[in-house]
């Protein structure tokens, strides 16, 4: 029997809320409160996320045209439903993305400001600006091309040495990633952390802090950091894990944990929590020069290798195979899930997004790097749907999203 619209309006609230709570997707519970006016207002306003959804690819996207730093318009790519759907988000601004965690994105301007933004609820919450860096020693925003008098802290400087930047180089290769601890949703406390400067050193600040404050500066660079379990792991360059201890006075405490894995330089790095333990996962490119439609120096993806941490939690070893599992790797916050859960994904395979090597693309139409690695075939696909929208800039990063 068909049941008419009236009928269904007539469904108990405890058998909807049954129904709700099978739902995992967001989208899905949308849907539900679409049937009719009664169950929107049977249902709480705000659907009962408790299960973690799956990433979408957010793209600065313009009607299917190039996209531009001044672009509001962005899009969200989501793979299960194969559509984009258009955002407006004049809060992006210039739109470089710097991160992504809990439904939240980190966006990096040329005008010296980082904040987080939630694309579902257009929600914001500032950071301490570049300039409050410890690496900055003076910021004029009147002194156009000239606006950063940074400190020199490289290996051949000489201490106290200094030079000036601009506000392009600083938001596009200063600023490497911001990670989060929690969501800041509902004036919730958190802790940001930053890899930044061309040390690849860390600072973090919490919830109305106005500056950033050091964790380490220490060569190696680092990386990757991530917040898992409770505690603060960052990756060096060179595979050598430590933990940090940002609560310990009068300064954070940075601890080895495991050592580098091999003798061998490492390639780009990024650290990846799941219920088992850390990973860390390499990322090998190869360097070259394009000469269409200008002379461009670009890196490319062409393997990962993965390792896992011991039981002791003091060593890596290499592993072949991640068995059913795919992982999404990028600016994002590095993420997991099982491909038995969504068949749609390819299980022992790697989801992957340009992480800024390559912003000297913009305006020439050429793709980022991106792509799905399977470990099975040792080979790269495109990434699913995207072949439409390539055509972007800055690079597209992935979200998980989430309306609180």
């Amino acid at each position: 029997m068909v049941m008419s619209h009236s009928q269904w309006s007539l469904l108990p609230t405890d058998l909807l809320n049954t129904i709700e709570a099978h739902l995992e997707l967001y989208v899905d519970k949308v849907r539900l409160r679409c049937v009719c006016s009664s169950w929107r207002s049977s249902l709480s306003k705000m659907p009962n996320h408790k299960a973690c959804q799956l990433p979408w690819l957010l793209l600065p996207y313009k009607d299917n045209v190039i996209g531009t730093s001044n672009s509001s318009s962005c899009g969200f790519l989501d793979p299960l439903e194969k559509k984009v759907h258009k955002l407006e988000l004049p809060e992006i601004g210039e739109k470089v993305f710097k991160g992504s965690a809990y439904g939240w994105v980190v966006v990096a301007n040329k005008n010296d400001t980082i904040y987080l933004v939630n694309p579902l609820t257009r929600a914001k919450v500032k950071l301490p600006p570049y300039s409050k860096f410890p690496d900055v020693r003076k910021y004029r925003a009147d002194k156009h091309e000239n606006e950063y008098l940074i400190w020199s802290l490289s290996a051949l400087s000489t201490p106290g040495d200094s030079y000036l930047t601009d506000s392009t180089q600083v938001r596009n290769y200063r600023l490497k990633r911001v990670v989060l601890s929690s969501s800041p949703s509902n004036g919730s406390d958190f802790v940001a952390v930053a890899i930044y400067c061309e040390m690849g050193s860390l600072a973090y600040c919490k919830r109305g802090d106005k500056k950033w404050s050091i964790i380490d500066g220490k060569r190696p660079p680092y990386s990757d950091v991530i917040f898992h379990q409770g505690q603060l792991y960052a990756l060096k360059c060179n595979g050598q894990l430590m933990v940090c201890d940002i609560g310990s006075y009068p300064k954070p405490i940075v601890t080895e944990l495991a050592p580098m894995p091999y003798t061998r330089a490492m390639d780009d790095l990024c650290l990846v929590g799941t219920s088992s333990g850390l990973m860390m996962v390499e990322r090998r490119t190869k360097a070259g020069y394009i000469y269409e439609p200008r002379e461009l120096f670009i890196r490319n993806t062409i393997s990962f290798n993965i390792f896992k941490l011991d039981t002791s939690g003091r060593n890596w070893y290499q592993v072949k195979s991640l068995g059913d599992d795919v992982l999404f790797l990028g600016l994002n916050s590095s993420l997991t899930f099982s491909s038995r859960d969504f068949p749609l994904y390819k299980g022992n395979s790697i989801y992957f997004t340009d992480v800024n090597y390559n912003f000297n693309l913009e305006g020439t139409r050429r793709g980022f790097d991106e792509g799905v690695f399977s470990l099975d075939e040792g080979k790269i696909e495109p990434l699913p749907l995207t072949t439409n929208y390539t055509h972007v800039w800055p690079a597209p990063i992935w979200v998980t999203p989430n309306p609180y």
